[in-house]
């Protein structure tokens, strides 16, 4: 393999992984470019969401799509204030008025490290600024994406953006073209350009040689006679797919093969569950099918036994799945229905990290006919046997995508002659690769970019912002709530309010030290190393003295109140990012030396996941009864507990009614003693009387509560076997 692909490649992957600088990872089709970023996933520790500009592009990308992610208007976006045709654009104020981002997915944006979009070359300059304008809103910060890295992942000489003629006049004031690279956000943006250039799809070097020079607009006379000499237009293959330009055109041959087949049919229909857009089905909602129709495989199986792509022929249905053969393979594959997920994305409180969510799913087998397919589905796809019918080719790129989705010139037929005005490049496209080449210094850059992330890094963890934010949220929160004592928890966080406003201004202060000192010529990392160490004890002593502790107190005085479970969740999730942020501290490290190495001085000892239901921390068994038995240990009567407690007063009793049976309460502080043996000597002397008729036999007023602490009493002291 050439090294210098391979260092391309390596380059890549460092700079996504261990900078922030912004990415367009490139490359021609079958370079291996889904194959990295499936890498890349598994391998950053970095808050990561995934987004492609269609529902179906985000199922197969696993993550969501752009305008779900960031709640935005299928609407073109005008980059400024400018007053616009309401119908058809928004600007910068309808946009945020139109947004209705929750707080959740509000603190998911807040907290995202890097953004992977997924074919770009289809994403319009308008909505990649449309997606930084709501980064830069939503995270309060004005660099390019609110300070988010992008990986961005396409070839854009393959399909281009679709901009409406109507649309594009207006676009075009602010934009030199609909491709994202002309989006304002990204000319800023001082983004990297990664093109990988190993082919694994075809290995046959002629074939490789036309498609590269079709791809880079290249009218070669030769190219062009060659590819004419697979002209065939009768050619007829039950292994061959036919590759058109309109999906007309491919249903009208998918069901006219169909019809000629003089078998039954049968229909397969998909199971839907949860939240599934239709625009988003990976397939058919209900596939009709006959034994000996032409399929494709729409997923890779996981032990390999098919592939993206794969055609074979219906051999028939059983209860188990639906039989296909593919040529080459030695038996019949038993194809059963599979999943795919929808995904969204959500922020665990706790341990700060962007996970993803199903949120539904539609199962349905993986195949659909495939006599034919238009070129835009066959992105990414690859075929032993192809058909090309580029007769209306009307876009840049389209001959190039389909011609490369074939392996080699001998699995190649066309059915339509090609002509130079086929070999469609927009010269736009061309300017940009060229201008966007990889820096001969990349080494070195790559260095200094790591060094300089480690820095941000470093000086963002003293940051007190986001925790202020939290305050605020809290504050908001109580006040529209109806909660008792309403008052005293609006003076307890008006009073961590005001700490954390002081914080904040020390932390900013500490981050321009840290700043200068790391851009002194004088200073090294030593003197960064010392300087931080003391402001790591500084601030977790801070935190964690005058704030955890405050917010634990109202914790664990709050928590016996009723009705409160929802907000001692939320009290909960405000403490653990206290906690978290305190963590964070001393786990910091900077050029590789850990910069508070001895133990940490404060620890928490429960992590706290409202989000989470399964690390949720449950309330332990019997916790209101011991509440109640503090209480009444501390001297309170029974009536000061139920009004502190708001609870009945046969609530209270039930409860001391069990402390009495385990010995931990006196029950004559309750009955007199004579009373408790006469009541426990007609409880004896009538065995199988109900509690009803038992008070009805005893001579003064009994309660229900009474007799059950009796019987209670008689098991703590032996008298009974119950």
């Amino acid at each position: 393999m050439n090294q210098e692909i391979n260092i391309e490649r390596d380059l890549a992957e460092k700079f996504i992984l261990y900078t922030d600088r912004n990415v367009f990872l490139t490359g021609k089709a079958g370079t291996g470019k889904t194959t990295l970023l499936q890498e890349i996933l598994e391998k950053t520790s970095k808050k990561t969401a995934v987004v492609a500009p269609t529902g179906v592009a985000a199922i197969n990308a696993g993550g969501m799509t752009i305008h779900s992610m960031f709640q935005l208007p299928t609407k073109s976006f005008v980059p400024n204030n400018e007053i616009v045709d309401q119908d058809l654009f928004v600007n910068r104020i309808n946009l945020a008025i139109l947004q209705k981002i929750r707080k959740e997915r509000k603190r998911l944006l807040q907290e995202l490290e890097l953004l992977i979009i997924d074919e770009i070359s289809m994403v319009r300059a308008d909505l990649l600024d449309a997606v930084d304008f709501t980064l830069r809103r939503m995270r309060r910060n004005q660099e390019p994406f609110g300070g988010v890295q992008l990986l961005v992942i396409g070839d854009l000489y393959q399909l281009a953006p679709v901009v409406k003629d109507y649309v594009w006049p207006t676009l075009s004031k602010y934009y030199k073209s609909p491709f994202f690279f002309s989006s304002i956000a990204w000319q800023h943006s001082n983004a990297l350009t990664f093109e990988l250039n190993k082919i694994y799809r075809q290995q046959d070097q002629t074939f490789i040689n036309i498609l590269n020079n079709i791809r880079d607009g290249v009218k070669n006379t030769e190219d062009i006679n060659r590819l004419n000499a697979n002209f065939d237009h009768k050619f007829e293959s039950s292994e061959s797919i036919t590759l058109t330009t309109h999906n007309r055109k491919a249903d009208a041959i998918n069901q006219t093969e169909l019809n000629r087949l003089d078998t039954d049919k049968f229909e397969l229909a998909a199971k839907i569950k949860g939240q599934f857009n239709e625009s988003s089905y990976p397939t058919n909602e209900k596939i009709i099918l006959k034994k000996g129709a032409q399929v494709m495989f729409l997923r890779n199986h996981q032990d390999g036994i098919y592939y993206n792509g794969k055609i074979g022929t219906v051999q028939g249905r059983t209860d188990e799945g639906v039989k296909v053969f593919c040529k080459g393979d030695h038996e019949t594959i038993l194809v059963e229905p599979i999943e795919w997920k929808n995904t969204r994305y959500k922020l665990n409180e706790a341990s700060g990290e962007i996970e993803p969510e199903d949120v539904g799913s539609f199962k349905q087998y993986p195949l659909k006919l495939a006599w034919a397919v238009t070129v835009h589905k066959s992105q990414g796809l690859t075929f032993d046997k192809a058909i090309v019918d580029l007769e209306d080719t009307f876009a840049p790129g389209q001959l190039y995508v389909a011609l490369s989705r074939c392996r080699s010139l001998e699995g190649l037929t066309l059915s339509s002659m090609i002509q130079e005005k086929n070999i469609i490049v927009d010269q736009r496209v061309k300017e940009y690769y060229h201008q966007s080449t990889i820096p001969e210094n990349a080494e070195e850059l790559l260095l200094n970019s790591k060094q300089d992330f480690e820095d941000r890094r470093l000086r963002k963890a003293f940051d007190f912002s986001k925790l202020n934010d939290h305050l605020e949220s809290w504050k908001e929160e109580v006040r529209a709530g109806d909660l008792p004592e309403k008052a005293t928890i609006l003076k307890m966080i008006n009073a961590l309010r005001n700490k954390g406003v002081e914080m904040q201004k020390i932390a900013f202060s500490f981050e321009n030290q840290l700043q200068r000192l790391m851009l002194s010529e004088e200073s090294n990392a030593e003197n960064i190393i010392e300087r931080c160490t003391k402001g790591i004890h500084y601030f977790t002593n801070e935190v964690h003295t005058l704030m955890i502790t405050t917010m634990e107190d109202h914790r664990r005085a709050y928590k016996i109140k009723p009705r409160t479970r929802k907000y001692i969740r939320e009290v909960e999730g405000i403490i653990s990012h206290f906690w978290k942020y305190t963590e964070t501290l001393y786990d910091l490290t900077y050029r590789d030396v850990k910069l508070h190495p001895e133990e940490p001085k404060f620890k928490r000892v429960v992590l706290f996941n409202p989000d989470n239901k399964k690390n949720k921390p449950k309330r332990e068994k019997g916790e209101t009864q011991r509440i109640t038995l503090e209480m009444w240990e501390e001297g309170k009567t029974v009536e000061e507990i139920c009004k502190l407690r708001s609870l009945k007063l046969g609530t209270i009793q039930t409860h001391m009614s069990q402390w009495i049976k385990l010995g931990k309460v006196d029950i004559a502080s309750f009955m007199d003693i004579e009373k408790v043996e006469a009541v426990w000597k007609m409880i004896q002397e009538n065995p199988d009387k109900s509690s009803a008729e038992l008070r009805e036999i005893y001579p003064k007023s009994l309660e229900y509560s009474e007799l059950t602490m009796v019987r209670n009493w008689a098991f703590a002291n032996g008298h009974t076997n119950q």
